[in-house]
C-alpha cells in the first residue's frame, strides 16, 4: 500500500496518515464523553440531594484532562508526551470507573458505553515514531493500561469488572490495519537499495552527458585549430589565432567547460568583427583582411580564389557561423528552405545545430573532394530540420572506425543531447546526406 508514493517516502507518509486517522477517532470518543458529562451535570438536581451532580462535574474535569493530554500528543508526538498521556489517561480511566461504577448508577459491569470511550481513546494514542510495529506497541500498551485501570477502579467501587468490547474491537482494527500496511510495503532495506540505484542511474546519465560535451568540445576545437594552423603556413602564428587557441584552452581546462560560452566566444572574436567561436578560429588563419568596398566589411581569401564577407554580431543569416567555416574552407554553400526555421528553437538548441552543421561542412571540406554543398532548412510537425547534401566521394557509415568521433559525437551526440535525431545516408561514389532534426522550443 504505497498510494503511488516513492518507496523511500511511503513508510513515513502512510504511518503519519494512519496515526492521524487514529487521532481523529480518539478525538470523537473524548468529545462524546465530554458531551455525556455535560448532559449529566445539566440533568442532575442541585442542593443536598445533588451529590450525583458533583460526581458528574468531577467526571467532566477528568475527561477534560485526558482530552488536553490527547491534543498535545496529536500536535507534537514525542516519546515523553506519549508516556505522559498514557499515565494520565490511566489515572483518568481509574477515576471515571470509580465514579461511574458507584452504587446506584445502574451499571452492572465496566463493559458499558460510558467507560468504553476513554479506554478506546487511550489505545488510539498513535504515539511517537513511524512504522507498524511501533504503532501496534503503543496501541497494545494503551489498551492494557486502560483495562488495568478499569479493573482497579471496579475493585475500589466494589463493582464487577469486564473487559470493554468496544476497546477490544478498536484494538483489533488498529492491529489489522497496521499489519496489512506492513505486509504490503517492501522491506525497508530493499526500498533503500532501489532509491540508491535510482540515484546512481541519474548520476550515470549526467556523467554520460558531460562526457559527450567534453569529447565534442575537444574534437571541435582541436580540429578547427589544426585546420587554421595548417592554413596559416610557415612562420609565426598569427596573434588572433594564438588568442583564439588560448581562449578555447581556458574553456576546456576551466571548471565551466560544459557550457556553450557563446557570449565569451563573441567577445574574443569582437576585435576582428567576426561571429561565433568556430568561425573565429578558422578566420584567424586567413592573415590580412583586405577591405571589400562593395559590402563595407573586410573580406577573407578562400580556396580557389573565393572570398566571403566577415560575419558581424548583428547578422541574421541562418547558420551564419557554420557557413563562415565552410567558406573559409573554400566551400560554396547553397542555402535553401525556410530561412526563419531556427527562430523556433532556443539559443542552446540553435547553438547545437550550428555546431553540428559546422562539423558536417568541415567533413565535406576534408573528405568529400567537392567544393559545392547544399544546405536546406525546414520546419514541420513541431520539429526544425537541417539537411546537408554533397555529391562527393561518399562512404559506408557502417564501416566508420570506432575511434572516429566527428560523426558519432560532434554531430549525432550533440543533436541527441537536445532531444533530436541525426541520420546519415551515404555510399561510396554517390555522396552523403545528413539530416538533423530537433524539437521546437527548448533552452
Amino acid at each position: 500500500m504505497t498510494l503511488g508514493l516513492p518507496e523511500h517516502l511511503a513508510k513515513a507518509s502512510l504511518s503519519r496518515a494512519l496515526a492521524s486517522a487514529g487521532h481523529a477517532a480518539g478525538a470523537v470518543c473524548l468529545a462524546s464523553a465530554l458531551v455525556i458529562a455535560i448532559a449529566s451535570i445539566a440533568l442532575e438536581p442541585t442542593g443536598e440531594a445533588g451529590s450525583d451532580r458533583q460526581a458528574a462535574i468531577a467526571a467532566l474535569v477528568l475527561v477534560g484532562v485526558q482530552a488536553a493530554l490527547f491534543a498535545l500528543v496529536a500536535l507534537r508526538p514525542s516519546v515523553t508526551l506519549t508516556v505522559v498521556y498514557l499515565l494520565g489517561g490511566t489515572a483518568v480511566v481509574y477515576g471515571l470507573t470509580v465514579l461511574v461504577m458507584a452504587p446506584g448508577n445502574g451499571f452492572e459491569t465496566t463493559n458499558n458505553a460510558v467507560l468504553a470511550m476513554p479506554r478506546t481513546a487511550l489505545l488510539l494514542v498513535g504515539g511517537a515514531g513511524i512504522g507498524s510495529r511501533i504503532a501496534i506497541t503503543w496501541a497494545v500498551l494503551g489498551w492494557g493500561l486502560g483495562e488495568a485501570a478499569s479493573f482497579l477502579g471496579a475493585a475500589t467501587a466494589g463493582a464487577a469488572w469486564a473487559p470493554s468490547a468496544a476497546a477490544a474491537a478498536a484494538l483489533g482494527i488498529v492491529i489489522v490495519t497496521r499489519v496489512f500496511d506492513g505486509m504490503t510495503r517492501s522491506d525497508a532495506r530493499r526500498e533503500t537499495a532501489l532509491h540508491r540505484a535510482s540515484q546512481q542511474t541519474r548520476e550515470l546519465v549526467i556523467r554520460h552527458d558531460y562526457e559527450l560535451r567534453a569529447i565534442a568540445r575537444l574534437h571541435d576545437t582541436a580540429l578547427s585549430h589544426l585546420v587554421a594552423i595548417a592554413a596559416s603556413g610557415s612562420g609565426p602564428v598569427d596573434e588572433r589565432l594564438r588568442a583564439a587557441i588560448g581562449h578555447d584552452l581556458t574553456l576546456i581546462v576551466g571548471r565551466d567547460w560544459a557550457t556553450e560560452h557563446v557570449d565569451d566566444a563573441e567577445a574574443v572574436a569582437a576585435p576582428t568583427g567576426t561571429g561565433g567561436p568556430v568561425a573565429a578560429v578558422v578566420r584567424a588563419a586567413g592573415g590580412h583582411e583586405p577591405s571589400d568596398a562593395s559590402s563595407g566589411h573586410p573580406a577573407r581569401p578562400g580556396r580557389a580564389g573565393t572570398t566571403s564577407t566577415v560575419a558581424t554580431p548583428g547578422r541574421t543569416e541562418p547558420l551564419a557561423d557554420a557557413l563562415d567555416v565552410a567558406r573559409d574552407a573554400g566551400l560554396s554553400v547553397n542555402v535553401s528552405g525556410a530561412a526563419d526555421a531556427l527562430t523556433a528553437v532556443g539559443p542552446r538548441r540553435r547553438a547545437a545545430i550550428e555546431a553540428a552543421v559546422a562539423q558536417c561542412l568541415m567533413n565535406v571540406a576534408r573528405h568529400a573532394g567537392v567544393d559545392d554543398v547544399e544546405v536546406a532548412l525546414g520546419r514541420a510537425d513541431g520539429e526544425v530540420t537541417v539537411v546537408v547534401v554533397d555529391d562527393g566521394r561518399g562512404f559506408d557509415p557502417d564501416r566508420v572506425p570506432e575511434d572516429r568521433i566527428g560523426l558519432r559525437t560532434s554531430i549525432k551526440g550533440r543533436i541527441e543531447q537536445e532531444g533530436g535525431r541525426a541520420r546519415v545516408w551515404s555510399r561510396p561514389g554517390v555522396g552523403t546526406t545528413v539530416m538533423l532534426a530537433v524539437p521546437e522550443g527548448g533552452e
